[in-house]
């Protein structure tokens, strides 16, 4: 039952505190997960602020909705996909609001619920969508790319030895495709053997095939450009990353936007978790929150 699934939300004191200016306004969680960002930010708003949740899970947005019960009107869950958010405003006529805030990790529920095809711990189905909707999966990708896109989609990510893992895939898939997760985890343990390190040598591999799967970087760029005409002055913008590459498409970003002249950025550097949170959330410990704001 889904409902077992718990998931904490990553910083949410600092989120608090850094993205809310207006205690009566309008805020957007564009990636709504479970409420637990959401819940945070009605404690510290005012009885008129509202919060527009957004999830492209459905199974999320459900889950969101019975956390979020009973709040009434202070709550608005929308299923969709943030790189279509100014449609959303639009749709619920809503011309400026006060915040957004953008949390890039996968729910923990998409991580340990094997079916979903995320986790490397647990063997499910190669398939990574965040919407099942979504026609292109995991096992697509290793299944039909070539040789070439396999190769330039995992060294994109960070991994060095994306050539060595890219010819045992199409090696592999010569005689049986890959079909499981616990399958991928084991071709590149053949590949990079595992020593027991503290990141698994598969980890850059499983990140590659869910950003490409869920077009995670897109929908970054897309969201945040979409997202802006609709800020009030004063309103500010939050993203929480958690790998490199996320974290500089995000610092770029508002880099060039401070450089326009109509924003400022109220992080100079990168927040990150307290070693008390940390210890008590390990997928907590890689997260950095950037935070910028219209003048």
């Amino acid at each position: 039952m889904t409902e077992n699934y718990t998931h904490l939300p990553v910083m949410p004191e600092e989120v608090a505190r850094l993205l809310v200016t207006d205690k009566e306004g309008v805020y957007v969680d564009a990636t709504l997960g479970m409420a637990g960002h959401t819940l945070k930010l009605l404690s510290v708003l005012g009885p008129n602020a509202r919060v527009i949740g957004v999830d492209w899970d459905p199974e999320m947005a459900a889950i969101a909705a019975k956390n979020t019960a009973g709040l009434g009107d202070r709550v608005k869950i929308i299923q969709g996909n943030f790189a279509n958010i100014d449609e959303m405003m639009n749709r619920e006529n809503i011309k400026n609001i006060s915040g957004v805030l953008f949390d890039l990790g996968v729910s923990s529920l998409h991580f340990d619920k094997a079916l979903r095809g995320f986790s490397l711990r647990n063997d499910g189905p190669l398939d990574m969508r965040i919407n099942q909707t979504n026609p292109l999966t995991a096992y697509a990708i290793l299944r039909y790319w070539p040789y070439e896109q396999i190769e330039h989609l995992i060294r994109v990510c960070g991994e060095r030895n994306a050539g060595k893992i890219a010819r045992a895939i199409i090696t592999k898939r010569e005689t049986k495709p890959l079909e499981t997760t616990g399958e991928l985890r084991d071709l590149v343990e053949r590949v990079l053997p595992y020593r027991g390190e503290k990141t698994h040598p598969a980890t850059k591999t499983f990140l590659s095939l869910r950003v490409a799967v869920n077009y995670e970087f897109d929908n970054l760029t897309r969201g945040i450009q979409k997202i802006i005409p609709f800020l009030s002055k004063g309103g500010r913008i939050g993203i929480i990353t958690f790998h490199s590459l996320e974290d500089r498409i995000v610092k770029e970003t508002f880099k060039f936007m401070t450089k326009m002249g109509d924003w400022h950025a109220v992080t100079k550097k990168p927040v990150t978790p307290s070693q008390e949170e940390e210890a008590a959330n390990n997928r907590a410990r890689s997260a950095k929150l950037r935070v910028i704001e219209k003048i």
